[in-house]
């Protein structure tokens, strides 16, 4: 149905795209319209094809057949280059900024200010905090974006693309680790744009944020394109059954019995200029999510806990009530602990490497058989949890930087549940994957728990934390707020008041 105060005049138009990877036919004529001044969603369960659209549009991959219109005129972009030069611009789902290298540096990387050949930084400066300020975020933009939190880092790269004055923004996954409230400035700023005639792809597994800010929606599904339709033509249970070929089930809180054995325990858990006086215990079994807003330091202390950052000589850390010291993620290993980072390209997986490799480079030692690798044993393990955690995938010896970020983090997940861990911190576990996946995950943790694993979420999704925990503690400002029990009764106004107490 038209949008009213539209015409079928469009800015870009795909028509039957294309794209094939060895083994895997990634777009199977595909067709996308974008008018001026409206935000399109583009949705599907990960490995739809998505991502590889995109990529098509942004010029980072050649497509093998299809045409693309760009103001009515056919175009052939060959790199990222000539997309911008169309004023296309993508804020991709992982993050690309350079870590040593200021806010400001980061914003106008290869769309510098220049005075008589010399980069002005005075007016990078300026025009800096002008963007940030359409985001309601308010940093010093000289500071390194390695010191920033991921979800500061997202909004420095929403920031950077609209230094290019795009005509066509895209958005990857914009508010996978932004807090309502940033989730809001975003919005208004995406609303801004439209006024001003700016067309948005809002790529994102968060279907309410579809629902609320999409003006039309594409549907696909294993690259192909389902439905396109106006948000006004259809309810989110449509959706949701559109993307995965099949009526889904709500995902349902599960009142769980918890074990009074604590597992891990650390107290006065402290690291200068990050958070102080942390002090908590989890139990076997135990699913305990952590929940703060953006920059409370909720990562800081884990990656702590975990051994890669030190902690002040203060604290007292126990496992299974001996006291141990880690002082590295391989002592921490060693101690039955397991890690998924918030972060999976830097700091989760190795690009170069298969699904296996991934998947088993924790397990290795354990399959040695004479001092050899078992890869009979390897390859069964591997198969076993492809098909248990429905990973998409061409075969366990595919690359897995030729996934999609969903399926990615899966693997990531089944490195540590492979490995038998006793303790798995989670760090957005289910960032950037699609409804139908993170129920698979959620029911995952739930039987490591039931198993007597201890677990820990860490979650910017308030939703998330109240729908999986037994236990809630709220980190504000680097310090434990408090501890919410009851999570069966929480709210989302509880969580906040225990934060702010």
């Amino acid at each position: 149905m038209q949008q009213p105060g539209k015409n079928d005049d469009y800015i870009v138009e795909m028509k039957n795209i294309v794209k094939t990877f060895p083994g895997t036919l990634a777009l199977n004529k595909v067709n996308l319209k974008l008018r001026e001044g409206e935000i399109h969603a583009l949705v599907g369960e990960n490995g739809a094809g998505k991502s590889t659209l995109m990529n098509i549009l942004t010029g980072q991959i050649p497509m093998d057949n299809g045409d693309l219109l760009v103001g009515g005129k056919f175009l052939q972009l060959s790199s990222p280059e000539d997309a911008l030069k169309n004023n296309i611009v993508l804020v991709p789902q992982e993050l690309n900024l350079i870590p040593e290298a200021s806010v400001a540096e980061n914003i106008f990387l290869g769309n510098e200010n220049l005075r008589f050949g010399f980069i002005n930084s005075k007016v990078a400066r300026k025009k800096s905090e002008e963007l940030l300020g359409l985001l309601n975020i308010e940093i010093d933009v000289t500071r390194p974006v390695k010191e920033l939190s991921a979800a500061y880092q997202q909004l420095v790269s929403i920031a950077r693309a609209l230094a290019y004055t795009p005509k066509v923004l895209i958005l990857d996954e914009p508010t996978s680790v932004l807090t309502n409230v940033e989730a809001e400035n975003l919005f208004k700023a995406m609303n801004a744009l439209k006024k001003k005639g700016t067309a948005m792809v809002f790529i994102t597994h968060h279907l309410d944020e579809v629902m609320q800010q999409a003006d039309r929606i594409t549907i696909m599904r294993n690259g192909e394109l389902v439905e396109e339709v106006s948000v006004s033509e259809i309810t989110k249970d449509e959706m949701i059954s559109k993307m995965a070929g099949k009526k889904v089930q709500h995902l349902k809180r599960v009142k769980r019995t918890v074990s009074d054995e604590i597992f891990y325990e650390v107290n006065n858990l402290s690291r200068e200029g990050e958070f102080e006086n942390v002090s908590f215990n989890l139990h076997k079994g135990e699913i305990l999510g952590v929940a703060g807003l953006v920059g409370a330091g909720r990562t800081e202390i884990f990656k702590c806990v975990f051994g890669i950052t030190k902690s002040d000589c203060s604290s007292h850390t126990y496992i299974e009530g001996k006291e141990v010291f880690i002082n590295s993620p391989r002592e921490a290993i060693a101690q039955g602990m397991g890690y998924v980072a918030e972060e999976r390209r830097h700091d989760g997986i190795t690009p170069g490497l298969s699904v296996m490799e991934n998947m088993l480079i924790p397990s290795f030692g354990s399959l040695l058989k004479y001092g050899l690798i078992d890869y009979k044993q390897a390859e069964k393990l591997t198969d076993e949890y492809i098909e248990k955690m429905s990973i998409k995938t061409s075969s366990r010896e595919a690359l897995i930087k030729n996934l999609s970020g969903g399926n990615q983090q899966k693997v990531i997940v089944a490195r540590w549940i492979a490995k038998g861990v006793k303790m798995l911190i989670l760090d957005e576990p289910t960032r950037g994957i699609d409804v139908n996946a993170k129920g698979e995950i959620h029911n995952l943790i739930r039987q490591l728990a039931d198993q007597g694993v201890a677990v820990v979420v860490i979650s910017s999704e308030m939703d998330e934390v109240l729908s999986i925990a037994d236990r809630l503690m709220v980190i504000h400002q680097g310090k434990v707020s408090g501890f919410i029990e009851d999570v069966d009764s929480a709210t989302q106004e509880n969580v906040l008041k225990v934060a702010f107490q």
